[in-house]
């Protein structure tokens, strides 16, 4: 019975078709930041562990400008409402990029966007967020 070498040969041509599209993806995906958006990333923890949040402020400049948080925060507050997903505004949801909770003067509020709430079951909920706001 002969043995066949096409496993090697096999193998290399998929590392190189893997390597060749994670090239491609990162191509991509730097020529698509170029668009003007700016990224950074921002985490906040409140005290007494109410909340620790986590994610990505959104800036495009150019046309159609936006500033946009995605986030997702884990905490004890409880909204009083059950899993589902809500308007931002309708919540009155302040931006934690800023890093400001409970103090409506410093409050960067959302004029678009939603709130996802997860009930955790343990005394905890996770919100999963996407806002829009008008300034950064």
């Amino acid at each position: 019975m002969k043995r066949s070498n096409d496993g090697p040969r096999m193998n290399l041509r998929l590392l190189v078709i893997v390597v060749f599209v994670g090239c491609f993806l990162t191509f991509a995906g730097m020529a698509a930041a170029g668009n003007g958006a700016t990224v950074h990333h921002f985490s906040v923890t409140y005290p007494d562990n109410l909340a620790t949040c986590s994610g990505n402020r959104i800036e495009k400049t150019g046309a159609n400008p936006f500033v946009k948080d995605v986030e997702t925060c884990a905490t004890v507050i409880d909204v009083g409402l059950g899993s589902g997903t809500y308007s931002a505004v309708d919540l009155g949801w302040c931006s934690d990029y800023n890093a400001v909770i409970f103090d409506d003067s410093a409050c960067n509020p959302a004029t678009s966007g939603h709130v996802t709430i997860g009930v955790n079951g343990d005394g905890t909920f996770t919100w999963d967020v996407v806002a829009y706001y008008a300034h950064p």
